[in-house]
């Protein structure tokens, strides 16, 4: 049997949260280890899933695209990253945590971009390069299992490619924040593809994309199994349409520290929609 559905932008973070918040080593993780969970969208949905209850998923974030424009929401507006140990929530950045992780702890990190070939892009802002700076190379070091969750509206012909270019200086004139992009060769990612298979191990399709009138962004999925597999399937999907999209939450950009072409302008200077 075939079956045929579209997922919003934010449906599809539902879905994928579902499915990371079941796998196994991800529980293992949380309940007998250390399960760090980065900032973003899409790890947001993570988040409410693993603790079935609703967070400013809004602000569960750290650089942003939002109102057509790269964006950097301030310190003081981030809601703090979650970390679980042994089954405990620890207050703390994860920065704090990194030299005491081991093999069987598990890093939750955002992503901006992924390709055919498995290639994750992720767009760093801070200093250093902000959290991949900060973690990716020590995570490699010591052998600790990083996943990137990563929706199929975030597909793009290349992540190799297109790592070559951008960086702070090498950008002259941006409509948005200036950043650079590193390529992750090797991560585990988890689209809405892996996550059909994981909760219903059932193939699935990138079918199409797109859309407009509030389905700007969406993906449409095929799935093929078993008649009984892919009808659980479609009433887990009839479960999630409906997902309201994240509020928009902006700092002014008279205040917002991240380098921009707009830095500095004055308010009514500034293109409406950055308003």
């Amino acid at each position: 049997m075939q079956a045929l559905f579209t997922l919003t932008s934010s449906e599809s973070k539902r879905l994928i949260g579902k499915a990371v918040a079941a796998l196994p080593e991800v529980q293992q993780a949380k309940d007998n280890g250390y399960l760090v969970i980065g900032r973003g969208s899409t790890n947001a949905y993570i988040v409410e899933e693993l603790m079935k209850s609703k967070t400013d998923k809004e602000r569960y974030i750290a650089g942003q695209i939002i109102r057509g424009v790269l964006c950097v929401l301030g310190p003081d507006q981030r809601t703090k990253p979650v970390t679980f140990h042994k089954g405990e929530i620890e207050a703390v950045e994860p920065g704090a945590v990194m030299d005491k992780l081991v093999p069987g702890d598990m890093v939750i990190k955002g992503a901006n971009a992924v390709d055919p070939f498995g290639n994750v892009g992720v767009v760093m802002a801070g200093p250093g390069g902000g959290t991949m700076g900060q973690f990716y190379l020590s995570l490699k070091v010591q052998g600790i299992a990083t996943l990137y969750p990563v929706g199929l509206e975030k597909l793009i012909p290349s992540v190799e490619e297109a790592a070559h270019y951008g960086g702070k200086l090498a950008l002259g004139r941006t409509i948005g924040c200036r950043v650079g992009m590193v390529c992750v060769p090797d991560g585990r990612i988890v689209t809405e593809i892996e996550a059909i298979d994981i909760l219903f191990g059932l193939k699935a399709i990138h079918y199409a994309s797109g859309g407009w009138g509030g389905a700007e962004g969406a993906v449409t999925l095929i799935v093929e199994g078993e008649d009984a597999e892919v009808n659980a399937c479609m009433d887990m999907i009839e479960s999630i349409k409906g997902e309201p999209p994240l509020p928009a939450v902006k700092p002014a950009c008279k205040t917002c520290g991240a380098p921009c072409s707009f830095k500095g302008k004055e308010e009514q200077d500034l293109p409406a929609y950055l308003r």
